[in-house]
């Protein structure tokens, strides 16, 4: 599998929900934390200013862009940059899968909007340290064919028929796999994985640390799959990702252990022997000091959560209604 395959695989992007938002002029709406979501858009009409937390400066898009929103943070859209914004619950009396939310008598522009989360909360290792807003430009074919997959989602959505959450289902890992592998692509100097997936000698040694999480890995080896030496390597990965080599593989094997852990029935000795560990002890160091608690704990703490999440996830979302 290559590494983006399984970078998605281990996300495994759930909980689709998708909504409009009509904007009037002047408008401006303020969207908490995400909790993790990720949120692929396109401005159907008009024209807004995205703001992401931490960003100092608003993003234009206007007709056709596509955009897509993947860490979580909190964010505002603005058709006038200088108006302050209201939150968005103040203007929703229904749920925003329902009908479009109008704001300020809408008219101006209207964003189309899907909305899914990863379902493993350690997951989000890989989303923080991807780039908080990637654009796709209306002159971009991609962008055209984005907006038709979202705006497809939207109607699987809003008006329901058999087999309509399986198509949104699909349709929003469809859009998210366009996205990401769009933006690898390009190559536009953002950190992170998709940009060390771009760049030809890196991309090598991803593959092999995804390949075969639980070989001894050290810096010598991977810059040996990489074709270069160990110092340009390390500083080239670190400049490239924000993060050395060697703490982008602990954090991969951790990931991977813990799916391993939530999903068979293996003990935590034999997870720690696949991911590379010799002794269960040297794991458990490890997977506390990444993952923030012990093996057995993680997996005690998630295990009810995830049953409940499987039984009622589908449902929620729905009467939840999020944008």
């Amino acid at each position: 599998m290559d590494p983006l395959s399984d970078i998605l695989s281990m996300l495994k992007p759930q909980s689709h929900l998708a909504g409009l938002l009509d904007l009037g002029h002047p408008s401006a709406i303020a969207f908490q934390d995400q909790a993790g979501a990720l949120k692929c858009n396109t401005m159907i009409s008009g024209e807004a200013w995205v703001t992401i937390e931490g960003c100092e400066q608003p993003t234009h898009l206007k007709k056709g862009d596509f955009f897509a929103l993947p860490t979580g943070r909190p964010f505002t859209i603005k058709t006038d940059p200088a108006v302050t914004p209201d939150p968005i619950e103040r203007h929703l009396s229904v749920p925003l899968s329902k009908q479009p939310a109008i704001i300020n008598g809408g008219g101006y522009a209207i964003v189309a909007s899907c909305r899914f989360t990863v379902s493993q909360s350690h997951a989000s290792r890989l989303i923080s340290i991807l780039p908080p807003i990637i654009v796709i430009p209306s002159q971009d074919d991609m962008a055209m064919r984005l907006q038709h997959s979202v705006e497809l989602i939207l109607q699987e959505l809003t008006e329901p028929r058999p087999g309509g959450a399986l198509v949104a289902q699909h349709l929003s890992h469809i859009v998210l796999i366009q996205t990401l592998r769009h933006h690898q692509t390009t190559r536009d100097g953002d950190l992170g994985w998709l940009a060390a997936l771009a760049d030809a000698r890196l991309s090598l040694a991803l593959k092999a640390a995804h390949s075969e999480p639980g070989k001894k890995w050290t810096i010598a080896t991977l810059a040996q799959c990489a074709g270069m030496s160990r110092s340009v390597f390390a500083r080239r990965f670190q400049k490239t990702v924000g993060q050395s080599p060697m703490e982008y593989v602990s954090a991969l094997r951790m990931i991977k252990a813990c799916d391993q852990l939530l999903s068979s029935g293996d003990t935590i000795a034999v997870v720690a022997e696949k991911f590379g560990y010799q002794s269960e002890n040297a794991f458990n160091t490890a997977f506390k000091r990444i993952m923030g608690s012990p093996p057995r704990q993680f997996v005690n703490a998630r295990k009810p959560l995830q049953n409940v999440q499987k039984n009622h996830e589908a449902s929620d979302n729905v009467r939840a209604g999020r944008f």
